[in-house]
This record gives C-alpha cells, sequence and structure tokens, in this order.
C-alpha cells in the first residue's frame, strides 16, 4: 500500500511539474482590441495564426490585422520554418525596429606638453634646430640683399656685404647704404678739341742749367700755322672725323632701374624686326659685368633677363644678359664704335 502511495504522489509531481513547464514556455501574444493571447503557435497561412491553448486546445485563428507589432515581432523571433519566415517578412519589415545599443566611448585625458621654462627670449632660437635653420637663412638673406644695394647704389661690395654680415647689427648697412645716394660711373673723357696746342712746360737739361742758377721751365711753342698748299694736301690725304653724328643717350644703374618694363618702354623700337627709320642707324652698347655687348635687336625679353642680338666677329648671336649685370645702357650711332 505504501509502495502504491509513493508510486501515485511521484506521478502527480511529474504532471504537475509538465503542466507547469508547459504554462512557462507559453508566451503571450497581445492583440489590438486589448486581450492577450496565451498560447503557443503551431499553425501560420495568408489568413492569419492559429495558436494552442495550455489544456492543448487549438484556438481559433487569428487574422494578421489584430496582431499588435509586438505581437509579430515575437512571432518572428520564435518562426522555426522559412514558410513561417516570409509570411512574416512584408508584416515585420516596416515595424520600427529597437534602437541599437550605443557603444560608449572611452575619452582618454589628454596630457599637455611641458611648458618652457628659464630664461626666455631671441636667444632661445638657438635651442632647436629649427631655430637655427631659420636664423642662418635670415643671415643669408640680409648679405644678399647688401650685394644687390651695393650693385644697384655702385658701392663697394666687399664693403656693403662685410658690414651687412656683422651679427645683429648686420642689417642696417642695406638700409643705410639704400638711403645714400648712388655714385655716378665716371664717362669716358672727351677727346682734346682741336686748335692751336697749348704750351706745356717740360724739365730743363742738366746741360742747360748753370750751377748755382735756378733751374727755369722751358715750354714748347705751338708749332707754325700751315701754309695753304700744305692744308690742301692734308685735306686730301686725311678726312675730317664727322661731327654731325648724334650725342649717345646714357641710362646709368643708379639713375634708372633695369627690368623688363624699363626696357620695353625706353627701347621699345630695338623690339622690332625691321628697325624704323629713327632707329635704323642706331646700335644698343651695354656694359656688364662680364663685357661689353652692341647689337641692334632685342629678341625677347623675361622677368630676370633679356636677349641682344650681338655682333661678334662678323656674326650675330643671341646674347642673354640678367638685368643685375648690367651696369650702363648707350643709344649710339653706329658710326661712333
Amino acid at each position: 500500500m505504501e509502495n502504491c502511495k509513493v508510486r501515485k504522489l511521484g506521478i502527480i509531481v511529474i504532471l504537475w511539474f509538465v503542466a507547469a513547464t508547459h504554462i512557462m514556455l507559453a508566451k503571450p501574444y497581445p492583440l489590438t482590441d486589448g486581450t492577450t493571447i496565451l498560447g503557443e503557435p503551431v499553425s501560420m497561412n495568408d489568413e492569419g495564426v492559429q495558436f494552442k491553448a495550455d489544456d492543448d486546445r487549438n484556438l481559433p485563428r487569428t487574422p494578421w490585422d489584430k496582431l499588435t507589432p509586438a505581437a509579430l515581432l515575437s512571432l518572428d523571433a520564435d518562426a522555426k520554418s522559412p514558410h513561417d519566415k516570409a509570411l512574416l517578412a512584408p508584416l515585420v519589415d516596416y515595424l520600427p525596429q529597437p534602437l541599437a545599443e550605443r557603444k560608449e566611448i572611452p575619452v582618454k585625458p589628454i596630457t599637455p606638453p611641458a611648458r618652457p621654462i628659464g630664461h626666455l627670449g631671441l636667444f632661445a632660437l638657438f635651442g632647436s634646430p629649427v631655430g637655427l635653420v631659420i636664423l642662418l637663412i635670415l643671415y643669408a638673406a640680409n648679405v644678399f640683399a647688401a650685394y644687390e644695394v651695393a650693385i644697384y647704389r655702385f658701392q663697394p661690395v666687399m664693403t656693403v656685404c662685410g658690414l651687412a654680415a656683422v651679427p645683429f647689427f648686420g642689417v642696417l648697412s642695406p638700409i643705410i647704404f639704400l638711403a645714400m645716394p648712388g655714385k655716378i660711373r665716371p664717362q669716358a673723357m672727351e677727346p682734346a678739341p682741336a686748335g692751336p696746342a697749348a704750351a706745356i712746360p717740360i724739365a730743363p737739361s742738366p746741360a742747360q742749367t748753370a750751377v748755382g742758377e735756378p733751374a727755369t721751365p722751358q715750354t714748347w711753342s705751338s708749332p707754325a700755322a700751315p701754309t695753304e698748299a700744305e692744308a690742301a694736301v692734308s685735306e686730301t690725304t686725311t678726312a675730317p672725323p664727322n661731327t654731325n653724328l648724334p650725342e649717345p643717350i646714357v641710362f646709368a644703374r643708379g639713375e634708372f632701374m633695369f627690368n623688363r618694363r624699363f626696357f620695353e618702354t625706353k627701347f621699345a623700337g630695338f623690339f622690332r624686326m625691321i628697325p624704323s627709320d629713327a632707329e635704323k642707324d642706331l646700335v644698343l652698347l651695354v656694359k656688364s659685368s662680364r663685357g661689353e655687348f652692341v647689337g641692334r635687336h632685342i629678341t625677347r625679353a623675361t622677368q630676370t633677363e633679356f636677349y641682344l642680338q650681338d655682333f661678334k666677329n662678323g656674326v650675330t648671336a643671341d646674347e642673354m644678359i640678367p638685368f643685375v649685370e648690367v651696369q650702363e645702357v648707350q643709344i649710339r650711332h653706329k658710326d661712333s664704335l
């Protein structure tokens, strides 16, 4: 009898456990009318879903339009066959999806760099390689500026650049020499005018100077005027120089700034392939640090140099002349060279 009671009690416990587990596995599916179906979906078709209640009863088929979005999402999550997934896909795709959980971004603290301490100022430039490079570039630029100022103002290059090379105070050298008036290059000495020669004093010879007598300077007397016959002979043998040539027009550095605009403005006629009547007998004489160049035509000019068609041994050649090397430019008659 006792064994039968124990067996009955065990069967009751097992049945109770199975029923409780079935109830716990059943999910609630809310409907649009406010009610809830507690059961398990067993069949799905185009008309709706059929649920199985806790007491193993098949409930009437529920239409799709009576299921809430939460019930549709639960059915889609519990769907076991591809057929059920295909039926739920058009209904679930347009439902609002739950927002994805944002990941927390860890913000690491930034450690600021240590500020320099100690004696700071102009001499702190020497403490870094970048500062030394910048200082050397400025030093070289100051010396180069002094060189350009010396050429522009006709000042001694060694003096101006030497003063500019003095540390910290050399920056004043280009400024001072640029503010000073430039030196004008001396022109070539003109020949002495023709006419009776002036008396030239000469020292007396020792034989002509007596002992104890002061030496008195002697002078050359001017030669006697030539006779008419001698003048006629001299006129036939030597032709007099042509004194009707125009005076050369001189443009010197320091008075003019030589650049592309200057040449295109002052020497516009020399840029033509065929010179006009005003320039057909004129030539350009360019004096530079590399020598003198004579030409009639400027082939082209850039921002830094110009090209002069130079005469060399009866042959013309384009000579490149930088503007910084030009010291003087003259417009002369071709017969005055």
